[in-house]
């Protein structure tokens, strides 16, 4: 099945958007185990415009945003 994959803010800087044929079991979170992001970012998923769990399955056609929160002060 495909997928769209959009890094947001810092995302940017591990990788570019993309098209992918994917395993119909994979999850965001597996997004992140496969693409290797530094385990020090704490990430948030959004499918189709809504924040899901990362353990969510995805479908097909599904848009993916992969999106880094931080603190600061």
């Amino acid at each position: 099945m495909k997928i769209f994959l959009v890094p947001v803010g810092i995302m940017k800087k591990y990788m570019k958007e993309l098209e992918l044929e994917i395993d119909e079991t994979l999850t965001p979170k597996g997004l992140m185990e496969k693409y290797i992001f530094p385990d020090k970012l704490k990430t948030v998923y959004f499918v189709n415009g809504k924040r899901t769990d990362p353990d969510s399955k995805l479908k097909d056609g599904d848009v993916v945003k992969i999106v880094s929160t931080f603190a600061g002060g």
